[in-house]
């Protein structure tokens, strides 16, 4: 089968559990936007935008110590598009999957592509419990059994400190992945602090968009900034660790839901958390979209000559 035919059919599946993502939450919305307000809910979408540009970063800065050097508009396009197919069902899995299919018309190892992104991914998973701590003194307050939680946060830092644990997590990821682990080295510890640093700022970020809409909804803002960012950070780690489920539908508002109990309650919860989701996807839908309109829908010279 033609292989633009292959991307085409590919993206409209993806598309379609996007539309069904926003589908199943259409009843209310109306109400919770108004309720919001449209000025909001468009600065909402666009700090989720913005709050996806450093792990971009952080991923190709690690793609590079890994000795694969794409060119831009290539990275750009492979890293977006990519990301989008963690909305299909057992979403853990296939941005791996995405970015070794990926490289080999680029010509670049698909094991040190995905080694990449695994290792982009751990040091994501660890820079959201650093941003997850800052939800915990509020937290606590409202009820002592999230101190529970810090053990854990502490631990998850743990291959920061070593890059033998650091190791031993992305092949444990590769393997949950069912991904190839190449044999490569690790980069230096000021690179993997760098790629952590950039994970973390974007947590931050997007984790502001659930601080918007909290607060708009009458949320103290000192108390909506850090639980709102670290309960955010939470619930979407919640999310990733459950593999099979697209995005971490379900799970990641469960958790959303249960942090932010400590700033708005009945229908306001409700609204932030459906509409936390929903600015989300749309802005993914918005960047890609974005991303394939820049680059276009086929790819680099070089590579429509292996076509």
């Amino acid at each position: 089968m033609n292989r633009r035919v292959v991307k085409v059919i590919a993206y409209s599946v993806v598309v379609a559990f996007l539309g069904y993502q926003l589908w199943r939450v259409r009843d209310g919305i109306g109400d919770s936007l108004r309720t919001v307000g449209w000025t909001a809910v468009v600065l909402a979408t666009l700090i989720g935008i913005v709050g996806g540009l450093p792990g971009f970063f952080a991923w190709r800065l690690l793609l590079t110590k890994f000795g694969v050097g794409l060119p831009l508009v290539t990275a750009v396009r492979v890293f977006f598009v990519a990301g989008l197919t963690r909305y299909l069902p057992a979403g853990g899995v296939w941005p791996a999957l995405a970015h070794a299919v990926a490289a080999k018309p680029l010509g670049v190892s698909p094991g040190r592509m995905a080694g990449a992104y695994l290792t982009a991914q751990v040091l994501g998973l660890v820079a959201g419990m650093a941003v997850g701590l800052l939800a915990l003194p509020r937290l606590v307050a409202e009820d002592p059994l999230w101190w529970l939680l810090l053990p854990v946060l502490v631990i998850a830092l743990a291959p920061l400190v070593s890059p033998r644990l650091l190791d031993t997590a992305v092949r444990l990821l590769a393997r949950v992945t069912r991904r190839q682990w190449d044999a490569v080295t690790l980069p230096g510890r000021g690179t993997l602090l760098a790629a952590t640093g950039l994970s973390a700022l974007g947590w931050v970020l997007t984790g502001l968009q659930t601080t918007l809409l909290a607060a708009v909804l009458g949320a103290p803002l000192g108390a909506a900034v850090l639980v709102g960012v670290g309960g955010f950070a939470l619930s979407m780690l919640a999310g990733m660790l459950a593999v099979v489920m697209p995005s971490g539908l379900g799970v990641r508002e469960v958790v959303l839901g249960l942090t932010l109990a400590s700033l708005v309650a009945g229908p306001d919860l409700v609204t932030v958390v459906a509409l936390s989701r929903v600015v989300l996807t749309v802005g993914d839908l918005a960047s890609t979209a974005i991303v394939l309109g820049l680059v276009g829908w086929t790819v680099t010279p070089a590579m429509r000559g292996t076509a």
